[in-house]
């Protein structure tokens, strides 16, 4: 199977450029619908920017902090060798130790340099995706193979970001239409299928499957599931382009704990 360096690229930015485009877009529609709570957002009052200490917790700042109880210390979690935890998210997974794994540096940069990709010379998504890393948790990011070796696989990605009623989002299937409209808008190359919800670790989850034509007979398939919890929309994006490698997202997905 080959796949061109062009396209290898593109299909490794892919997750992080869902992420981006679906935070962008739902800021853009908030600032139609409420200029002063743009204003909020912008500002980190609404947003509940995340700030990361040493330790790889995460404090939200602004008045997000006061709405439950439980909301003053977001976890970023842990990765260790194959698998994944988060107490604050209530969620747990398991990946093949021999993946590898993007620390939270390493992922805020992929979402800078895809923002870049999507927004171009366009100043209007510049800012959108300026004011979307702001609510946006990077949770984890592991893959077969290095992000910048040319070679396309299996990975498995999961990131938070902060919503609010004002955003009109209110389930996870809001939260990916606000992704599909997006990306449609900006004619990226993809394929939809339509909506369905999927249980994982006990958890019913909408689902949102796109494909991309990588050339040379390769589908690249992207599975992307979302829930609001504790006041985020938490999602997965699960990446695949066979049946061998669906099998081992297949187990991935098998090994997901929600308490």
């Amino acid at each position: 199977m080959s796949i061109t360096k062009k396209t290898s690229v593109f299909a490794m930015l892919i997750m992080m450029m869902l992420v981006v485009a679906a935070c962008g877009d739902k800021a853009d529609n908030n600032a139609k619908s409420n200029e002063s709570a743009t204003t909020e957002t912008s500002t980190g009052a609404d947003a509940g920017t995340a700030k990361t200490d040493a330790t790889g917790k995460t404090e939200t700042s602004g008045e997000d902090s006061k709405e439950n109880d439980n909301t003053s210390k977001v976890e970023l979690g842990t990765t260790q060798k194959g698998s994944y935890t988060n107490d604050y998210f209530g969620v747990s997974l398991k990946f093949p130790e021999t993946w590898e794994v993007q620390d939270a540096e390493g992922m805020n940069q992929l979402t800078s340099a895809s923002s870049e990709a999507i927004a171009g010379d366009d100043e209007k998504k510049k800012k959108q995706m300026e004011l979307s890393q702001t609510k946006t948790l990077n949770l984890l990011m592991a893959s077969q193979y290095p992000l910048d070796g040319g070679q396309v696989g299996p990975s498995a990605m999961a990131i938070a970001e902060k919503v609010s009623l004002l955003q009109g989002i209110l389930t996870g299937k809001d939260y990916l239409k606000a992704t599909k409209k997006f990306m449609e808008d900006s004619n990226f190359p993809y394929e939809y299928k339509d909506f369905t919800t999927e249980t994982i670790g006990g958890k019913q989850m909408d689902l949102m499957q796109i494909t991309m034509d990588a050339g040379n007979g390769t589908t690249i398939t992207q599975e992307y599931y979302s829930t609001i919890k504790e006041g985020y929309a938490f999602n997965f994006i699960f990446t695949y382009l066979d049946d061998q490698t669906k099998a081992e997202i297949d187990n991935i997905k098998k090994s997901v704990q929600f308490k």
